[in-house]
């Protein structure tokens, strides 16, 4: 057991408030059961939990700051020396305290700024090495999801590719039958795929097309519970429509595709480059893009709680919010990154 008061606070808070945000995808719940059994024999993965509790505190509530600091930079001293040894990069327990640290750090950085790189602390070495031994362990994979969303999450707001091989990835990318969880988890690798395309070199017409056409098939054969059980239109104040979801794995599915569609229609090859032609297919391209923002926006606030859905809403606002010109739909862009980051503790100042 822990002797220090304010540490079992920290840890409660952490499994309370941060681990959903982790587990948004995990059946399971592994960042909320397991991190704190695992954090009672690693000090690493300890020390990430206080700084990350330390830090969303001090940025929600009156939080003394240093405590996360001082946390950060213990877990740094205990992960730094490990990541130069082979062994030790297997360790799925350093792997999540990474993860971990890289909420403490996505947080801090506002939304495009320029890409410092100095968030990576070499979780993209640490996936690199296990991705041959992606084992049935249901703990290590919980952490791979996390750290892969935080990797598009990293790439979309620095508009950069992701800095993994994806190609080496050997889960399920098919349409067959699945739990929700498992269709959410395609359309993340999907969308770090369309990233990949986007922000990379591949100007490739037939990558493009098979994008698009992947985004397409999965939308079709989505499962039925992905499905909105309610769906209103705006009207009078309201500028987002309201879409009520089953489960926060549908959340993320449909949001990540949406994201997918941004992007993709955004770089679409075939666009005219000149005359009236162009100027009609930017004006449609802008039609989509917007009513995909639209839709993006309306699924987090449709939740009747502050929640990661917010996050990827910012996304798509720092993406493509200066394509809306009324005033009234700019305002409401403005209030999704204003309570995302008094509420959600997380840096919009540059969206």
């Amino acid at each position: 057991p822990l002797r220090d008061h304010r540490e079992a606070e920290l840890v409660i808070y952490f499994v309370n408030h941060l681990a959903p945000l982790f587990d948004i995808c995990d059946p399971d719940k592994h960042f909320a059961s397991v991190v704190p059994e695992r954090a009672a024999i690693c000090p690493a993965l300890l020390n990430a939990v206080f700084a990350a509790s330390a830090k969303h505190l001090s940025r929600v509530k009156n939080y003394d700051s240093l405590v996360a600091v001082a946390h950060h930079q213990e877990c740094l001293k205990c992960i730094a020396p490990r990541l130069s040894n082979d062994i030790a990069v297997m360790d799925e327990n350093l792997l999540a305290a990474i993860i971990i640290l890289r909420f403490f750090e996505e947080v801090e950085v506002p939304i495009f700024e320029p890409d410092r790189q100095d968030h990576l602390l070499g979780i993209r070495a640490l996936i690199e090495a296990q991705l041959p031994s992606m084992s049935p362990n249901e703990f290590h994979q919980a952490a791979f999801w996390v750290g892969l969303r935080q990797e598009v999450y990293m790439a979309v707001i620095h508009q950069r590719p992701i800095g993994l091989n994806l190609d080496r990835l050997t889960f399920d990318r098919s349409f067959s039958p699945a739990a929700d969880h498992v269709w959410a988890n395609r359309m993340v690798l999907h969308l770090a795929n369309v990233i990949q395309y986007c922000f990379g070199d591949d100007g490739n017409i037939a990558t493009y097309k098979q994008l698009v056409e992947y985004s397409a098939a999965w939308m079709a054969s989505k499962p039925p519970s992905f499905i909105p059980i309610f769906v209103e239109q705006p009207e009078g104040e309201n500028m987002f429509p309201e879409v009520l979801l089953l489960s926060d794995s549908i959340v993320v599915g449909l949001q990540y595709y949406h994201l997918a569609r941004i992007l993709l229609i955004a770089h679409n090859p075939k666009i005219p480059r000149l005359g009236p032609a162009q100027r009609t297919a930017i004006r449609l391209m802008d039609d989509e893009i917007k009513s995909d923002v639209r839709v993006l926006c309306g699924i987090a606030k449709s939740i009747n709680r502050i929640n990661p859905a917010y996050a990827t809403a910012c996304m798509a606002i720092g993406l493509a919010g200066d394509r809306f010109t009324s005033r009234k739909e700019q305002d409401a862009l403005y209030n999704i990154l204003v309570r995302t980051e008094k509420e959600y503790a997380w840096c919009t100042s540059l969206a």
